[in-house]
């Protein structure tokens, strides 16, 4: 489930206890997609205006909880096909691009490559294919082009606050300095 950050992050600020209950931890912040690269033809752009809307922007990223739509099921699947638990609409990811785990007898979390095709990195490092790697508190993740950071709840709570102290960063659009 895609959740917006801005509306989870207030929640947190607001009630606390509630949202470490109700949030399947630990998620996933997709924080800015991959240029859109440009079309030649006009109708694919009107062909995928509903793929586009379920995208993270720069200033509102998307968390997704780790969890899967199965009952019972041991791992959560990450790929662009529709019967993954997570579905990320990005043509660098493959359909099944990779699955978490999490282990019985530790409670660690595991990242698994499904032999993707453009590959699973953590922290920059590219993902043997078929052999977990684990997930502390906090990983940087990529899928594809596909750049998310992995968070427990501790972990999730510092970037919200992190964010919220975050300077804002003014532009001016067209104007040349």
């Amino acid at each position: 489930m895609a959740l917006r950050f801005s509306v989870l992050a207030s929640q947190l600020v607001y009630d606390r206890e509630a949202v470490l209950k109700a949030v399947s931890w630990p998620v996933l912040i997709w924080e800015t997609p991959p240029p859109r690269p440009a079309s030649r033809l006009g109708f694919i752009d009107s062909t995928l205006s509903n793929t586009w809307a379920r995208r993270p922007t720069s200033v509102d990223p998307l968390v997704l909880e780790l969890r899967s739509r199965t009952p019972g099921k041991v791992e959560v699947s990450l790929g662009r096909a529709p019967d993954c638990d997570l579905v990320v609409e990005d043509p660098t990811v493959s359909r099944l691009h990779a699955c978490f785990r999490q282990e019985p007898h530790t409670g660690m979390w595991q990242v698994v490559d499904s032999e993707s095709h453009n590959g699973t990195y953590q922290a920059g490092v590219l993902i043997v294919p078929g052999r977990p790697a684990p997930l502390f508190d906090r990983a940087s993740l990529r899928f594809g082009d596909v750049e998310m950071a992995f968070l427990q709840a501790s972990a999730f709570e510092q970037y919200v606050h992190a964010r919220a102290l975050a300077p804002v960063r003014l532009t001016s659009a067209g104007l040349n300095p």
